[in-house]
């Protein structure tokens, strides 16, 4: 399927504000830290993908069989259920906040291990993320905790990446090969 040029940029302008609305947060989960942590307000379920799984060795507690269709317009198997997983947070004050949610696994192709907390793990912890604040607030157990949060520019290398796919499906679209 062919898209027209104002329709391949409508998508990758969708995809670039979702990536640049996301708040990253530091978590770990045993001894594993996982940088690409964030929270996805998009997304009904949270996750963590093939390469997080792997480096803890884990197993699924359940299986899962249903497609997951993200904000990138990319669907993706679940891969299986990770249920209670208690994945540490600090707060502003350095001190550490364990979180227990339940997590789909994904593989999305990424080789650094990744996890998001959707809707169903933020409104258990009754989450308010103030991203003007870089701060992602949350409450357990009747004590309040602020979490710090950033964003991330849209890397360099991604934006070459993305001209190269542009100009290589532009070449494909006028015949050549």
């Amino acid at each position: 399927m062919c898209l027209s040029r104002k329709a391949q940029e409508e998508e990758s302008k969708e995809s670039d504000e979702w990536l640049s609305s996301l708040q990253y947060l530091n978590a770990n989960i045993n001894d594993l830290t996982i940088s690409e942590s964030f929270l996805d307000l998009s997304s009904e379920f949270s996750g963590i993908n093939d390469s997080a799984i792997k480096a803890l060795e884990w197993k699924a507690d359940k299986p899962s069989n249903f497609a997951i269709k993200g904000n990138s317009k990319h669907i993706t198997d679940s891969l299986g259920w990770y249920t209670d997983v208690p994945v540490i947070l600090k707060d502003k004050e350095d001190k550490t906040v364990t979180v227990i949610g339940n997590f789909v696994r994904i593989d999305n192709g990424e080789t650094e291990p990744m996890l998001f907390f959707g809707m169903s793990n933020i409104r258990k912890i009754q989450g308010v993320p103030e991203p003007n604040k870089n701060q992602f607030c949350i409450k357990l157990h009747g004590k309040a905790y602020i979490i710090p949060t950033f964003s991330k520019a849209p890397v360099a290398k991604d934006l070459q990446k993305r001209i190269r796919n542009h100009h290589a499906k532009r070449l494909l679209t006028l015949g050549f090969r």
